[in-house]
């Protein structure tokens, strides 16, 4: 059952694990390439992982939940600078449990363990990294998803 109508959104997302993440930036800010990135490290550890949309996707609330799907033109496809489209194994749809903002080096968040973010009525955990940084966006991503907040 749909809770309201779809949201075209500028960004890219992954499945990673069991766990969908979505990617905001602007043109050129990384989004692509740190899906690829997150994409490649799941594969090295043996951990699933898979496109959903790159470059644009549409979101809605879903009883309570968000989910992202790719638009019927994208679907499959994933971009790599200077080189075009290229195909991509992807899913067609993911509840996202994570939403990154790519943005300027000096308005990026150093400890944002608690952020949310709230998309559709709908709290979701929330990064704030640095663009071009894809290592350690990616690390940055995996330990949010993946490893326990420190508590003193």
């Amino acid at each position: 059952m749909r809770d309201e109508p779809d949201e075209l959104i500028h960004a890219s997302a992954v499945i990673v694990g069991d766990r969908g993440v979505v990617i905001r930036g602007g043109s050129g800010s990384g989004k692509s390439s740190i899906v690829r990135a997150l994409m490649d490290r799941a594969a090295y550890k043996g951990v699933f992982a898979i496109l959903v949309s790159d470059d644009q996707c549409h979101i809605r609330d879903e009883a309570g939940r968000l989910l992202c799907t790719a638009p019927a033109a994208l679907r499959g496809g994933l971009e790599v600078r200077g080189s075009g489209l290229h195909r991509s194994d992807f899913e067609e749809r993911a509840i996202i449990h994570l939403v990154v903002d790519l943005v300027e080096p000096n308005q990026s968040v150093r400890f944002g363990e608690d952020a949310v973010t709230v998309l559709h009525d709908v709290a979701i955990a929330h990064l704030v990294l640095p663009k071009l940084g894809i290592d350690s966006a990616c690390r940055a991503i995996e330990a949010r998803l993946f490893t326990p907040q420190w508590k003193k």
